[in-house]
């Protein structure tokens, strides 16, 4: 016991280095209702780049960490960038099983390899994590395909960029960006490796915040590029910013855009080019005199 709580707080170490965690943690766990004897799946939704990955990983270390009795899973599985899988859905069949039953699997094909998910872990706890999933009836169909197939206790958490792949009765928890205060300390972190940075530095800071609109994945990008230059690197950043965004960020937010559907495509060009700023409302009546099913398309 002494070995495996000295793991646990090792390896949950890297928690007090990730701004804003302990809320997300604090209100997930209270959605997850871990003490309830159901089965349960919640989706963690939000934007590209918002952080859903880190929250979830966090969230998983964690609850696997805890010592109450009703905190032990039978198993357990983090599925990392699923929708990056270029091996097959029966790959993945295989890598989930062989975490959760702690066994090797070898199924070539994706039939085998529900059909033994099904049948298998019926009487196990489990927590498992499908983590990016862009196409709920192939993905959950294979990999989480009905709640009988988990034992009592059990929790699935998805993480995606589209609302519409969580299941109308399944627990919601929204990713937003985050808030100025955090923001700032997220970039300290990035750009100074300290929290307090020089005066002169300070209100530089505040522009390069400002540009990123709390965005984690900006933040980390834009601080770590300016980390250990001097000011008129980082004067001459701000001003390449305001008139070239950095590539990084662009192709890494470009994923997100490009796993749209083509209407919402559509929908997400009309808004950023002549709709920022006006009301939802207001949005909304003139979306829906131009693309049919406006509302799901948001």
């Amino acid at each position: 016991d002494q070995i495996s709580s000295k793991l646990c707080k090792i390896s949950l170490s890297y928690l007090q280095n990730i701004v804003g965690i302990d809320t997300h943690l604090e209100k997930i766990e209270s959605l997850l209702e871990i003490g309830i004897n159901d089965v349960r799946i919640m989706g963690i939704w939000g934007m590209g780049g918002v952080g859903k990955t880190t929250i979830a990983r966090a969230m998983f270390d964690t609850l696997l960490g805890r010592r109450d009795s009703s905190y032990q899973f039978d198993g357990a599985c983090f599925l990392r960038d699923i929708k990056e899988n270029k091996r097959g859905m029966h790959s993945l069949q295989n890598t989930l099983l062989c975490e959760l039953l702690r066994e090797k699997a070898n199924h070539n094909n994706e039939e085998d390899g529900k059909h033994q998910m099904a049948s298998t872990l019926r009487s196990k706890k489990v927590l498992i994590v499908l983590d990016d999933i862009d196409d709920k009836d192939y993905y959950l169909e294979y990999l989480a395909g009905d709640l009988d197939w988990f034992g009592n206790g059990s929790r699935v958490v998805i993480t995606t960029r589209d609302k519409h792949l969580i299941g109308k009765n399944d627990v919601i928890y929204e990713v937003t960006a985050l808030p100025d205060h955090e923001s700032i300390q997220l970039f300290y972190q990035h750009a100074f490796r300290k929290e307090d940075p020089d005066e002169c530095f300070k209100e530089l800071s505040l522009e390069v915040v400002n540009y990123t609109k709390g965005l984690p994945l900006a933040l980390g990008v834009l601080g770590s590029s300016l980390y250990n230059r001097d000011i008129t690197v980082w004067k001459s950043a701000i001003e390449q910013m305001k008139n070239n965004p950095n590539s990084e960020i662009v192709e890494k937010l470009k994923i997100s855009y490009d796993g749209l559907e083509s209407t919402q495509q559509e929908i997400f060009l009309d808004i950023a080019c002549f709709f920022r700023g006006e009301k939802k409302d207001d949005i909304m009546q003139v979306l829906k005199s131009c693309h049919f099913g406006a509302e799901y398309g948001l």
